[in-house]
């Protein structure tokens, strides 16, 4: 007995010293500090798979380096807390690149074909030049998204589609209309969204189109692993079929030609480059997800964040109302918005938008080592690794934002409610980092923001929110997926929608001017607004 414990001890440590070789990086003294796991080589591993994102954060707290270097088996991670560091990552696109993460993302997640794969792969990080499908699908994208006539006309679609869901939930004999708060955000803003790019021909009209993109959705980490995915993640993997014949049907009978500039750009990009058209259909996949999976559940925490603080709620509805016409049509009060106002005139409203998202986000912002470099002069980062700069770190960091980090301060981010922390200056605009940054900025933020700012302000202007049970309580977020940016509820809250008192009757209009003026709630429109 005594021999078999020695020799299966041997044997244990000899394995050990065989993984640890094998499965080892080797770090140079030159590279961020390097952190290392408690359990050793699959310590930090257990830690992302079972805290998510929320690890990068307890190794923030516990190490206090602006950038630092984790192993993990076969890999190689370079994790960013600090905002200067991540503005220095910024300034090197091609040596420090996403473009090799999205590819990844996109091929994977969507199943497409290797004869799409290598179109999507042919100089994607533009080694050769500005040309290829990467280049062309990204200016595409930002043409269509820029502001002005583009997305004012998806705006204006989603206005009317979220008009008439707010007519529905006016009083049902008397009495207050009871809905799911996340159900109903879901399914309103997923069908006002949809519309607005797809067009008259959307496929998310169909009910078992609608369903199949959530149930798509829900699996992405599985499909992402894509370990023998039709028995692995096989509810996902029968939505994404479902998803894909819709879409290729879409596409085959040219409805794409009614639709937004959005869809017609990226059908046109992927039509030049040679894509087959199943795969452009399966990529459109990926123009859905990043369309929907952000927008949903930042309109809910929005909306749950207001009427959950009535001076908040007051606040809003105070600003909003002094942009507000009243006239009369046929004996009835008639109230007219212009969202266009809410842009100069309702600092308050938006500072809230900003710090729910602040609250509500945890994206990863990722980059793949092209080559070895010195960043900042200080840091070796070495080719083959990956670099990632976790939004939630930087929007929980006490350092950045004061003690009240974890407080919801929904006048933080506008003059007057930074100027009360005395603890730390006013936060660099470029520490919101919800949309990114640099040449990967999300080009959909101006769509993004007005839709769900719109959506929210329409709402709180004509209705009262109260939970049924009586009390307002924040649902946990932890089955969010990986590659979303803002968390999703894990739970509904039952609440009863009543019209506002004073507002019960009358018509309303919501209206959006010809502007090319932005939300400038990340960095970059801020300058651009003040020049």
């Amino acid at each position: 007995m005594q021999w078999s414990i020695l020799l299966f001890g041997a044997l244990a440590t000899a394995a050990y010293w065989l993984l640890r070789r094998h499965l080892a990086v080797e770090q140079d003294p030159r590279e961020p500090p390097l952190v290392s796991p408690r359990i050793p080589i699959v310590g930090h591993l257990i830690g992302l798979i079972w805290h998510k994102n929320n690890y990068y954060v307890t190794l923030r707290q516990r190490h206090s380096h602006p950038i630092y270097t984790l192993n993990l088996p076969f890999s190689k991670l370079y994790v960013v807390n600090s905002v200067e560091i991540i503005s220095s990552v910024q300034r090197y696109p091609k040596a420090l690149a996403f473009p090799p993460f999205e590819a990844k993302f996109a091929t994977t997640v969507c199943a497409s074909s290797k004869e799409s794969n290598d179109i999507i792969a042919h100089n994607l990080n533009g080694e050769d030049g500005d040309w290829g499908y990467s280049h062309d699908f990204h200016r595409s994208m930002r043409s269509a998204l820029a502001p002005g006539a583009g997305i004012d006309g998806m705006n204006r679609v989603m206005f009317q589609n979220l008009a008439g869901s707010l007519e529905r939930l006016r009083l049902t004999d008397g009495q207050p209309t009871r809905i799911g708060l996340a159900e109903w955000t879901r399914h309103e803003i997923t069908l006002a969204t949809t519309n607005s790019v797809y067009g008259v021909h959307n496929p998310f009209k169909h009910p078992r189109i609608e369903r199949a993109f959530w149930e798509f959705e829900s699996g992405l980490v599985m499909l992402l692993i894509d370990v023998l995915p039709s028995l692995t993640a096989r509810h996902s993997y029968r939505a994404r079929e479902i998803l894909g014949e819709a879409f290729r049907e879409y596409f085959e009978a040219k409805h794409y030609e009614t639709a937004s500039i959005l869809v017609q750009n990226r059908y046109n990009t992927s039509a030049e480059n040679k894509m087959p058209l199943a795969d452009i259909a399966r990529h459109e996949l990926v123009g859905s997800f990043a369309i929907l999976v952000n927008i949903v559940p930042a309109t809910f925490w929005l909306l749950f964040f207001i009427f959950s603080h009535p001076e908040v709620l007051e606040e809003c509805r105070e600003e909003v109302g002094k942009i507000m016409r009243i006239s009369s049509e046929e004996g009835q009060a008639k109230r007219t918005l212009d969202i266009t106002g809410i842009k100069q005139n309702c600092p308050t409203l938006i500072s809230t938008y900003q710090e729910v998202l602040r609250q509500r986000t945890l994206g990863v912002q990722a980059r793949q080592v092209m080559e070895d470099i010195m960043l900042d002069n200080t840091y070796l980062l070495k080719k083959g690794a990956m670099v990632m700069m976790p939004s939630l770190v930087v929007h929980t960091d006490p350092a950045v934002w004061g003690s009240d980090v974890s407080d919801f301060k929904h006048k933080r981010f506008t003059k007057e409610g930074s100027s009360r922390n005395k603890e730390v200056n006013r936060p660099s605009p470029k520490a919101f980092r919800v949309f990114g940054g640099g040449s990967t900025l999300c080009p959909g933020r101006h769509f993004a923001t007005t839709a769900i700012i719109s959506a929210v302000v329409m709402f709180i202007m004509r209705y009262d929110l109260a939970p049924v049970d009586g009390q307002w309580k924040s649902p946990k977020t932890e089955k969010t997926n990986i590659a979303s940016v803002v968390m999703k509820p894990d739970t509904d809250i039952q609440v009863e929608v009543t019209p506002r008192k004073g507002f019960e009757d009358g018509k309303w209009e919501f209206v959006l001017a010809d502007s090319k003026m932005v939300f400038g709630v990340v960095a970059e429109d801020q300058q651009q607004s003040s020049r």
